[in-house]
């Protein structure tokens, strides 16, 4: 019997609504804020390829990717029941298969979190494997069977989003595999912690990673009046790979 290819699923609003929803630069940044919503949405698909996942995006609207991508729309009013109808959507487009289910804003999400998400799976199809965020939710979402009655009983968009979904899956007997935790960019303040980070990120993270820090550093370099009556900026020494003053 052939086994049915498992699904990355990537849920998010999209990098122009998810810009809109919460701001991580000043305006004046806006091109590279986007720019990272699509590194995002570009890291997710990378990972699910890599360990040969079928891809879909759930979003409101269709996001512009390459070729073998499927759209589900979100609806709903709430987040949970977004999410919820995504799943449902999925699972009957494609019963039986395992699925994975990602956020578009984890930077360090690599194809090995997928990988060892769906190993698991593999060795107990009853488990349910999660990765947990530092911020109290989680980036990642793994099973073979629904979870309806589960995500039910969450709190999304809290900081105990992670435990009350723990509890839930207790709760209804499921076995659950931990994944190392990984943190998302749901703040400004999320984006400095990680632009401070030593993490090595591959291309294109790297080079965006390198060009953030120096045009932040620029923007909060104090400026000293030039000869002629101009505003220049002060010759400070910034450090490199450091993250710019708060």
């Amino acid at each position: 019997m052939t086994t049915a290819s498992p699904s990355l699923l990537i849920f998010t609003l999209g990098p122009v609504q998810e810009r809109q929803r919460r701001r991580l630069l000043p305006p004046r940044l806006a091109a590279f804020e986007l720019a990272i919503h699509q590194r995002g949405i570009q890291a997710a698909l990378a990972a699910g390829r890599g360990c040969g996942c079928r891809i879909a995006i759930s979003s409101p609207r269709p996001v512009h990717t390459d070729w073998g991508v499927e759209h589900i729309p979100q609806r709903g009013r709430s987040f949970g029941e977004r999410f919820r109808r995504a799943l449902k959507d999925l699972a009957r487009r494609h019963p039986g298969a395992a699925y994975v289910v990602v956020g578009s804003d984890i930077p360090e999400l690599t194809s090995e979190h997928v990988r060892t998400a769906l190993r698991r799976l593999e060795q107990d199809p009853e488990a349910v494997v999660v990765g947990p965020s530092p911020d109290g939710g989680f980036y990642l979402l793994a099973a073979r069977q629904p979870l309806d009655t589960v995500l039910a009983a969450v709190r999304w968009q809290r900081r105990d989003t992670f435990k009350t979904l723990l509890t839930a899956l207790r709760e209804a007997n499921h076995a659950v595999r931990l994944l190392p935790a990984l943190a998302d960019l749901d703040s400004a303040s999320d984006l400095q912690r990680w632009l401070s980070s030593r993490v090595r990120l591959p291309d294109p993270w790297g080079r965006l990673l390198a060009r953030l820090r120096s045009l932040l550093a620029a923007l909060r370099r104090p400026h000293v009046p030039l000869a002629l009556g101009l505003a220049g900026p002060a010759l400070a020494a910034v450090g490199t790979g450091r993250a710019p003053p708060s």
